[in-house]
């Protein structure tokens, strides 16, 4: 694990000291997000739901960032295959149920399929992810 606090170009403290993680292209040459294993899901909705689209990672940056400034609320987005819920102390990303969403447990699939990390920790996360498609 490290610890990086920097100024991102679009203007957001980065800090990530219990999130370890890497960015690089992948045999495509599309950016992919490399999440330790605690945290893997969060690595797949970066490189695959998110992927390139800057404007929406903003979009849902702004969203982290009045959570975390109001300490109150939540925001549910769902991509093809994975969900993200924030709140104002934890970002939470889980795998889709294929067939009855009764089947989930609380709206969250199995342990292996979903992961949980705070709300600083992805904000920080969300930034450098932003940082690395834009440049």
């Amino acid at each position: 694990m490290f610890n990086l606090r920097a100024e991102g170009a679009n203007g957001c403290m980065i800090e990530v000291d219990t999130v370890e993680y890497e960015f690089r292209r992948d045999l495509y040459d599309q950016p992919e997000a490399v999440v330790e294993m605690e945290q893997a899901l969060f690595g797949r909705w970066l490189s695959e739901e998110l992927g390139t689209n800057r404007a929406q990672a903003q979009r849902i940056l702004h969203q982290a960032e009045t959570l975390l400034a109001e300490r109150r609320g939540q925001f549910d987005w769902h991509g093809s295959e994975l969900s993200l819920r924030l709140d104002h102390e934890s970002a939470r990303v889980w795998m889709q149920a294929e067939g009855d969403v009764d089947d989930l447990e609380d709206g969250f699939g199995l342990a292996d399929e979903a992961c949980e990390a705070g709300l600083d920790d992805f904000i920080g996360l969300l930034c450098g992810w932003i940082d690395y498609i834009g440049g």
